[in-house]
């Protein structure tokens, strides 16, 4: 009896931490299908469903419920904003797993003089708070000529999850049965060959788990965009949003609709790369040397 109250007090907290977690993503997305009249009026569900927003957002016409509805006026610094950050957070993302990988390879699976210190700066690095690092980083960029532009972004990213993603993967490397190397190591294959044909393939739910983590910081970042892209033509979608809320004021679909579009893509690459992850872990370690 004891067992069974345990597990029903374990369900009825997953089902509440369920509900608190997804109650605010889909209200964005029913506000988005929303006339402002249902939205003043209060309901959680939409009357009359449609896609206006979402074509409003780019710029054009429709015709609502009731009456015309005008097109966004900045639909093409948003498309701007939407491309910039298609462009930095795929790019993150590789330059993030190239250097991170045999980074976290090294640290967790070989001796290497000054490992302490190394593990030490990584985890030093991530207990600064970020934003006491804002002006410096406002100042440096703006002397260095890398404000505004796409690639200070990609640095500016990069700082922030080359040591995040190094220290998850230290652990991770650290963690795989070194039984598996040496057995390589034996077969006739160099430290590299062992690395690329066993140590990888093993490790590959953990770096495409890393790999979702460095993007979703790139795609969702908005303090460190907003202060090196604002007012320019490098910003972001997610710092081009605070843009709306004195245009959308009074259009709380519009600008939900805008915050969707940025759910559904992050949306997209994590169910992409979980399947991936899913199938991974049906690799057999003993196959993979054989």
């Amino acid at each position: 009896m004891a067992i069974n109250s345990r597990r029903v007090v374990l369900y009825v907290a997953a089902f509440l931490i369920i509900i608190y977690t997804l109650t605010p993503i889909y209200s964005v997305f029913m506000i988005a299908l929303m006339d402002v009249k249902d939205i003043m009026g209060g309901q959680v569900y939409p009357v009359n469903p449609s896609l206006n927003q979402y074509i409003r957002l780019f710029g054009y016409d429709v015709k609502g419920h009731y009456g015309l509805l005008k097109g966004y006026g900045s639909a093409a610094q948003l498309k701007q904003g939407l491309t910039n950050i298609l462009i930095v957070s795929p790019i993150v993302t590789i330059i993030t797993m190239c250097a991170c990988i045999p980074a976290g390879y090294a640290i967790g699976r070989l001796q290497i003089r000054g490992k302490r210190a190394l593990i030490g700066m990584l985890l030093g690095s991530r207990s600064i708070p970020s934003v006491s690092v804002l002006i410096p980083y406002y100042f440096l960029f703006t002397a260095i000529g890398l404000r505004g532009t796409l690639m200070g972004i990609v640095i500016i990213h990069l700082s922030i999850t080359v040591p995040l993603v190094t220290w998850i993967l230290m652990g991770y490397f650290g963690a795989l049965p070194r039984t598996l190397e040496k057995a390589a190591r034996l077969d006739g294959c160099s430290r590299m060959g062992a690395m690329r044909t066993v140590v990888l393939p093993v490790a590959g739910p953990g770096i495409a788990a890393t790999a979702i983590i460095a993007f979703l910081f790139s795609w969702n970042d908005f303090i460190f965009s907003f202060l090196l892209s604002g007012g320019t033509s490098a910003q972001t979608y997610n710092a081009y949003l605070t843009s709306f809320f004195g245009f959308t004021s009074n259009e709380p679909a519009l600008f939900a609709a805008a915050v969707t579009i940025q759910m559904v893509v992050a949306l997209m690459v994590c169910i992409i790369l979980q399947r991936y992850i899913t199938s991974l872990n049906f690799i057999d370690p003993v196959s993979v040397v054989l």
